[in-house]
């Protein structure tokens, strides 16, 4: 065995369930014709392996609210998808899709 220490979370750690959360929605978002439907399926998937009572919890929200938020039955709010993301230990960042042709 080397003494090189690799810096990749353990398989089953909250780093990388984090992680892999994260790609899935950084997918998720990247696709064409990606909504708010679509991003609300995501966080719905991934609140409930997270344990959505747990999320609707930080969120401040009922686990019938949160799940009807997204599930589509009542309106998503920015407030709820940055909840959760944070429920999650996720965070809402803004890119640029193309560099602008001049």
């Amino acid at each position: 065995m080397s003494d090189i220490e690799f810096k990749i979370p353990p398989i089953n750690s909250a780093a990388a369930r984090a992680a892999e959360r994260a790609d899935y929605l950084d997918v998720r978002m990247r696709m064409e014709g990606c909504d708010e439907s679509s991003i609300a399926r995501a966080l719905l998937l991934i609140a409930e392996l997270d344990g959505m009572s747990r999320i609707a919890q930080a969120c401040g929200l009922s686990v019938e609210t949160l799940r009807r938020q997204l599930n589509g039955t009542r309106p998503l709010y920015l407030e709820t998808v940055l909840g959760v993301m944070r429920a999650m230990n996720l965070q809402l960042r803004v890119e640029d899709r193309e560099p602008l042709q001049s």
